[in-house]
Formats: C-alpha cells, sequence, structure tokens
C-alpha cells in the first residue's frame, strides 16, 4: 500500500492511488493485453499503526489515515471486484502494538482488559519484557506484545473484528500474520496444539460470517509444519521451502532440485490448492537482486511459479525485475510507473523512500510497450494460466526424464492434462519423457500452449502414461507447455 501508487500527492501510497491504478493490474476485459490479468490483492497491513510498516495495530476496525478512510477503502473493494479481483487484508493477530488502547488498559493490571495479553509475575525467558513489577510476552520485541487468545473476551473481539471486514466491508479474506505463533506452551512457542485448534475455530465463525472467505497463513517453516494448517485449520499457507527452491533452480539451472521439492511438497498438501507459491516478499531481498538482474533467469523463475501448482502470488515489482536488498525499506521501495520525474510515476511528490537503485528502463510503461519485456513475459505467463484449467488447478505428477535439469510434470485438471518442460539451463535440451501411468488414453493430440512450432504426441501406454517419448527441443532458459488433448 504504502510503496504502489500516491493519490494525493504526500509521497506516500494510498488507497486512491491503488484504486486509480487497478486498470493497470486487470481492467476486467479479458480482451486488453495492457494490464497485467491479476485477480487477487493482499493489501500489507490499512490498520492505525505508529510504524510505517503497520504490523503493529491500534486499531483492528480502523484504516490508518495516512492510506485515506474507511469510504477509500469500501470503494477500493467495490472497484476491484468489478473488475473481477479479490481483496485480501494483511491481519496480524498474533499482537498488537504496545500503543493499542487494549495493551494501555491491559497494563494497569485491573479492569476488563486485565486479561488480554501475556502477563506474569516473573520472566520467562527469550520474549519477555518488563513493565514495572511485572513481566509481558512479546514474541517480536518489546512494542509488539502478544495477546492473550487463550482468554475468551479477547478471542471473541479479534474475531468480531474480523467478521467486520468481512461483513461490512466486503473483503474477501486475510493474510494471517505469524500464524504459528499464537498461543505458546511453556517453552513452546510455535506451531502449538492450542494455536491449531484456536485456527480451527476462528475458520468456523468465519465461515458462518463469510461463507468462501480465504484465510492465508503465514507460515514460515518446514513444509511439513506450514502444511499441518491445511485444510482444517486454514485454506492456504505460503511454502517458503519451494520459494527458495525456485529461485535457486533459476540461478543454478538445477532442475531436478525443483522436481524433489515438488514431489515432496505436492504430497503434503491438498491435492488442488493447499499452498501459496511465491518468489520472494517483504520480509526477503527481491528477487531480481538476489538474481543480479539476470534477464535469463528471472525469467526461468516467473515461469516455474506460473506453471507450477499452488496459488501463485507476486510481489509488486517482481514483474518488472525491480532490485532490493535489506534493510527492509530498500525491498519496499515505491513502485515505478514511468520514468518521469521525481518518482517514477508513483507520486508528483518526492517519496517517502527513495527509488530503487535501478535504470530509468525499469518501470511498467517502458516494459508493457516491449513484447520481450520481463512484464511481458509475466503478463502472458498470467494470461496462460488463466485460459488453462490444467495450469491454473490441476494436480502435479513428475515425469521421467533423461535430462537431469529439466523440471518435467504433467498437470492434470477434470478437463485438461498438460505437459510442462522446463530448461532452466543455459543450453539447449532434447529430453526423452516417461510416466509409467496416467490419465492419457486412445491417441492423443499435442498442443504447444507455450512455445513455437510443432510437437509430437507420446504413444500412450496400457497404463495411460508413455514411454520413450521424444517431445521437442526445448531452447535455454525457457518453458514449453503441451496440452494432450483426447
Amino acid at each position: 500500500m504504502r510503496s504502489f501508487a500516491d493519490g494525493n500527492g504526500d509521497g506516500v501510497g494510498d488507497l486512491r492511488g491503488l484504486t486509480a491504478r487497478l486498470d493497470d493490474l486487470n481492467d476486467g476485459n479479458p480482451a486488453t493485453t495492457s494490464d497485467l490479468g491479476i485477480t487477487g490483492l493482499w493489501l500489507m497491513p490499512t490498520f492505525p499503526s505508529p510504524s510505517y510498516h503497520g504490523y503493529d495495530v491500534t486499531d483492528y476496525r480502523g484504516v490508518n489515515p495516512g492510506y485515506g478512510s474507511l469510504a477509500d477503502l469500501r470503494t477500493l473493494v467495490t472497484e476491484a471486484h468489478r473488475r473481477g479481483i479479490a481483496v485480501l487484508l494483511d491481519l496480524p493477530l498474533n499482537h498488537t502494538s504496545a500503543q493499542h488502547p487494549w495493551f494501555v488498559a491491559s497494563r494497569t493490571g485491573k479492569g476488563s482488559y486485565a486479561d488480554w495479553y501475556v502477563w506474569s509475575a516473573t520472566p520467562g525467558g527469550n520474549g519477555w519484557q518488563q513493565d514495572g513489577s511485572r513481566f509481558y510476552y512479546a514474541a517480536f520485541g518489546p512494542d509488539l506484545p502478544d495477546l492473550n487468545l487463550r482468554d475468551p473476551a479477547t478471542t471473541a473481539e479479534v474475531t468480531a473484528d474480523a467478521e467486520f471486514w468481512l461483513d461490512d466491508v466486503g473483503v474477501d479474506g486475510f493474510r494471517l500474520d505469524a500464524a504459528k505463533y499464537l498461543i505458546e506452551d511453556g517453552t513452546t512457542t510455535e506451531n502449538t496444539p492450542e494455536t491449531h485448534a484456536w485456527w480451527k475455530s476462528f475458520r468456523s465463525a468465519v465461515e458462518v460470517k463469510a461463507p468462501g472467505a480465504l484465510l492465508l497463513g503465514e507460515v514460515y517453516d518446514t513444509p511439513q509444519n506450514s502444511a499441518s494448517y491445511v485444510p482444517d485449520d486454514l485454506d492456504l499457507t505460503f511454502d517458503f521451502a519451494l520459494a527458495s527452491t525456485y529461485v535457486t533452480a533459476a540461478q543454478s539451472g538445477d532442475g531436478n532440485s525443483v522436481e524433489r521439492a515438488l514431489t515432496k511438497i505436492t504430497a503434503l498438501y491438498p491435492p488442488v490448492g493447499g499452498f501459496g507459491s511465491f518468489l520472494t516478499n517483504h520480509d526477503q531481498d527481491r528477487v531480481a537482486s538476489q538474481l543480479h538482474g539476470h534477464a535469463g533467469q528471472l525469467r526461468v523463475a516467473a515461469q516455474l511459479l506460473l506453471t507450477g501448482p499452488g496459488v501463485p502470488f507476486i510481489y509488486y515489482g517482481e514483474e518488472i525485475g525491480m532490485s532490493g536488498a535489506k534493510p527492509d525499506e530498500r525491498i519496499r521501495t515505491p513502485m515505478r510507473w514511468d520514468a518521469s520525474s521525481p518518482a517514477a510515476g508513483f507520486s508528483s511528490h518526492a517519496p517517502w523512500e527513495p527509488l530503487s537503485d535501478d535504470p530509468p528502463g525499469v518501470n511498467v510503461a517502458a516494459e508493457a510497450a516491449d513484447p520481450g519485456s520481463l512484464w511481458s513475459t509475466y503478463r502472458d505467463l498470467i494470461a496462460l494460466r488463466a485460459a488453462h484449467p490444467a495450469l491454473a488447478s490441476g494436480t502435479w505428477t513428475p515425469v521421467t526424464s533423461d535430462v537431469q535439469s529439466l523440471v518435467a510434470a504433467l498437470r492434470r485438471s477434470p478437463t485438461e492434462t498438460a505437459l510442462v518442460l522446463t530448461n532452466p539451463t543455459t543450453a539447449p535440451v532434447s529430453p526423452t519423457l516417461s510416466i509409467a501411468s496416467g490419465p492419457l488414453c486412445g491417441t492423443p493430440t499435442a498442443t504447444l500452449a507455450l512455445g513455437t512450432g510443432s510437437v509430437r504426441a507420446p504413444t500412450v501406454t496400457a497404463a495411460g502414461g508413455f514411454d520413450g517419448y521424444q517431445p521437442w527441443t526445448i531452447l535455454p532458459e525457457s518453458t514449453v507447455v503441451i496440452v494432450l488433448g483426447p
């Protein structure tokens, strides 16, 4: 929000600025190609907060006045929905700001808010902060005290706050910050049974108020722990291991690492959906910095993300190759819309944070006019995914290849089967492929959905697979998608 688009010229991104840029994301007309084609927005915290990042909330039913008003947020939701874009708010429920009125009241140790935070007469080790003669638990620092979600009144209030945004404002769900940390059990502070139980209860309440609302958890952990929240507690969790695998494979050319990771990950989550896939987020060095701006590697990373399983998320600016490395402010710099001064189309004012250290040509306007740009690659891949159910929601099954560097898989939906082949290396490869059993039958057709030229279909085995199939020469740092028809 803060870095996307400034609507009032004060150098800070806001709701009106974002609303004015919706047509650049998706104008609602599938026939046009001037927009990116996205179908969902995850907004970082929009609540009142004393910090620039907003993860220290002071009012769960308010809007940060620096971003606009509640009316502005309602307008954004309405306009996004009109274009087929869902809106997720970032909801930090593990902790609040130390300036939240609840915590201010809780510090007295008296009254109705006394038990809304985690207090102790003695320190309990890491994360405990002293406040006069008592101590409070704050896993993420003294300014971020943990809510006591064992307390029924606290749980009832934050649940009602979430329901307000779903029912009254019409948002489509939440990205749930620090989802594994909610309730501690002694020295065990992550993934406790009580945390899982709390999410189940919260989800049940949300489902009654807003059936179909999406609950997406940030569980920065192993795939096993992340997947343990799905599908009973939450709808999706981000899989951080897969994200790092995609980026590393794009850089190293090791496609076999992607196959190993996805074989493991897809077995842990539900067959369709279950996890959010991504390359980097607001807490990590940007993918363009990790890949040193290498154009071919950036394309491969995008191809792996957008032809792979899960629900893909793109961090703003990834689609144009914006760079940025820690500290956090430098991975959250203003969006580059064009090459104009003083702020690359982000604002008519000097921006809250200086622009990224990229050449002027790294901007939406320039790349949208270039069919060979990274922005155009993202747009085309998003359109491809939307057009093919096998890519959008299909299962993922590895295909054996004699080229170890190749990522080869069948994606299958009830209506479509596609063979996806990604070559992350700098040399062309001509693979021979096999799969012991599969969904194929008869004499299938083979149509290139991504790639150019002609391709032959496989000979189907009695088990519905194929053996010794040589479909195509895969060019360096590229992906081919072959739709196998009936």
